[in-house]
């Protein structure tokens, strides 16, 4: 009988943070967040930097997030970019994985507007 070959991948984390909340429309948000993966030889998650991850929004009362740019993780795994608030909704990141790291995606972030 074959011997079974398996993938592993390391777990992810992600995290998501909107600001100013409430916003007022056309003014620009600050979306934040952290791409971190584990490490199996310390037992703890790190920054996972040189990443694409995309920003999604979800229009209050919409079904799904649509993805509205991609950025690349910096120093410790960290994101930032800005965007315009043109409704109220939620946005959150989402990392579709690599060949070594699990796909996650993060909590949204609600926002409101003013």
């Amino acid at each position: 009988m074959p011997a079974r070959s398996y993938k592993v991948k390391r777990a992810s984390r992600l995290t998501t943070d909107a600001s100013p909340e409430p916003v007022a429309k056309g003014a620009k948000l600050t979306v934040t967040g952290k791409l971190s993966r584990a490490n199996w030889e310390d037992l703890k998650y790190h920054g996972f930097t040189g990443q694409d991850v995309k920003l999604q929004f979800k229009a209050a009362g919409a079904a799904r997030y649509r993805t509205v740019k991609t950025v690349r993780t910096g120093d410790a795994g960290k994101l930032s970019t800005k965007v315009t608030a043109t409704a109220a909704g939620s946005w959150r990141w989402y990392f579709p994985g690599t060949t070594t790291t699990a796909r996650v995606v993060s909590a949204g972030d609600a926002v409101k507007l003013k």
